[in-house]
């Protein structure tokens, strides 16, 4: 056989969902037996455009426990579009008493400091939490975010042709509240831990 058949392709493509697999579930067994160190967030938004704002944030400790839960009333947003309400069901109604992203911030800073930030789909929570950030004129939490989805996304292994990528995968047991995706997101990290490689 030549070096471009398609068998050696086919054998490469397996050996590379392999390893990317083992990686994966080295990176959650890493998580869980550092069980200090790191914490999962997520956030619920007014949509997914740059001037939208979080509206909700959970962050749950390694052991599930949850160290913030809350609504936050949004500064520029009056409204939230149908759209995004029918995804997580948070009408602008329910935010009237709700704290400020600017209220909030000290709690945030103070939880995320000196900790790993593990989020499904962290590109899109970091980005919404520095975006309100700068939107509320308040610093951004500084943190090292790691994104859960795209080792959960190597985990599973299902390519993308178009991407020439792994397909990313929605987040199983999810509610849409944040910290029920927090937590839904803890599981999947412990279903990789313990996952034969």
């Amino acid at each position: 056989m030549q070096d471009g058949s398609p068998i050696r392709a086919t054998s490469e493509a397996a050996a590379r969902k392999a390893r990317d697999r083992r990686e994966a579930i080295a990176w959650a067994r890493a998580l869980i037996d550092e069980s200090v160190g790191w914490v999962i967030l997520d956030t619920e938004t007014t949509g997914l455009g740059l001037t939208d704002e979080v509206i909700q944030i959970g962050i749950i400790a390694p052991d599930g426990s949850a160290l913030l839960d809350s609504l936050v009333r949004p500064l520029k947003r009056q409204s939230i579009p149908g759209a995004a309400t029918a995804v997580h069901g948070i009408k602008i109604e329910q935010l009237a008493g709700a704290p400020t992203f600017p209220e909030l911030a000290p709690r945030l800073e103070e939880i995320l400091r000196e900790r790993r930030v593990v989020a499904y789909n962290a590109e899109y929570d970091r980005r919404l939490i520095k975006q309100t950030a700068l939107l509320s004129a308040v610093p951004s939490p500084k943190s090292r975010w790691e994104c859960a989805m795209r080792a959960y996304s190597r985990f599973i292994g299902e390519w993308d042709f178009r991407k020439n990528d792994y397909r990313f995968q929605r987040l199983p047991s999810g509610d849409h509240s944040a910290i029920g995706d927090c937590r839904a997101t803890l599981k999947i990290i412990g279903t990789m831990a313990s996952a034969r490689d």
